[in-house]
């Protein structure tokens, strides 16, 4: 067995430098909402406001964000088979059986069921997790993180909205048709059927339009985090507390373990790939989530605090996971038929 010598001491400088990298990421997070909190309390803006820069996050700098995310990518580079079975597959399956659990454990209305199962399984990536993670990895994680994203983007946000629709006009005469008419012209689902096609297409557009798009997808993660702060506001974050715990465990661990699994079933796709990925599932939930509650006005406060306390428990279990990566994908390398 191994022993320090006493007069040698461990040297902690690589966490310390590990943990000063995640924290300068996230510590600007809850600045942002800090200060939402701050406008909402001294009464700098209103419920009213929070709705209408949740208006702006939806109809214009969501959009813009997505469609020049995928626009600006290759088709090869979205479409990977590998990386889109391992995460998509294990993403579908932890989306289902969160949606599972929120209507037979906590009883809550269809459009509840798919906000809950959302805000489970959508990671904050573009505010938090590319910075992040090819900070720790490095750039040749960033196409494994952009496929996983486009994941993210084109399936499970379009689904989510889907099912979203559905429940909207479930009672309607004509509900298949308005459930289709309310999808296809949703801003979101629009910018990401736009940037699909002028990546297939490689289409090019001005220098100017392309700065345009640029700032309105920067402001779209600090403006949904300041309105989170202004949602929550006399609201106890503490609020349904079975419901926050089994979302915060879902998206913090069981998540990335799922599509942990799906790596191994796959079993082709390569380590710098698995680590990237995996860290991903791993991250807390989206602001975005937030701005789709408000603008269907259902499940608004639970986002917003489910958004807050993934975040503050990320800082421990995204720490965890990141530190030990090295480890976790070796055990994917062995036990990998």
């Amino acid at each position: 067995m191994f022993v320090y010598p006493l007069s040698k001491r461990p040297d902690f400088s690589y966490l310390t430098d590990h943990m000063s990298q995640i924290t300068s990421i996230i510590l600007p997070f809850f600045a942002l909402i800090g200060l939402g909190w701050i406008g909402g309390k001294f009464k700098i803006v209103t419920p009213e406001g929070m709705r209408g820069i949740n208006g702006f996050v939806f109809y214009f700098a969501l959009p813009a964000l997505l469609f020049r995310a995928l626009a600006t990518r290759t088709p090869a580079e979205i479409w990977q088979p590998d990386i889109l079975l391992a995460y998509g597959g294990g993403t579908l399956v932890v989306y289902g059986l969160i949606r599972l659990m929120a209507a037979k454990i906590f009883d809550l209305d269809p459009t509840s069921q798919t906000l809950f199962a959302f805000a489970g399984t959508m990671s904050n990536v573009g505010f938090m997790g590319l910075p992040l993670i090819i900070g720790l990895l490095g750039p040749e994680a960033t196409v494994p993180l952009i496929v996983a994203l486009a994941f993210d983007l084109i399936v499970m946000l379009s689904l989510s909205l889907l099912l979203l629709e559905g429940a909207k006009h479930a009672n309607g005469s004509k509900s298949v048709g308005k459930i289709i008419r309310g999808t296809l012209t949703n801003p979101v689902v629009l910018a990401i059927m736009a940037g699909v096609f002028a990546s297939l297409m490689d289409i090019r557009w001005p220098d100017g339009i392309d700065y345009l798009l640029e700032l309105l997808g920067r402001s779209a993660g600090p403006a949904a985090l300041f309105a989170i702060g202004v949602a929550l506001v006399g609201r106890p974050i503490a609020e349904k507390r079975a419901e926050l715990a089994a979302m915060s465990i879902a998206k913090l661990v069981v998540h990335p373990m799922i599509v942990f699994v799906g790596f191994y079933l796959v079993g082709t796709v390569s380590a710098l790939e698995a680590k990237a990925v995996f860290l991903l599932a791993a991250l807390p939930t989206a602001g975005n989530v937030f701005v789709v509650a408000t603008t269907y006005d259902r499940y608004i406060v639970r986002s917003s605090s489910i958004v807050l306390v993934t975040t503050a428990l990320g800082v421990i279990t995204f720490s965890i996971f990141s530190f030990y990566i090295d480890q976790i994908i070796g055990v994917l390398e062995h036990i990998a038929p």
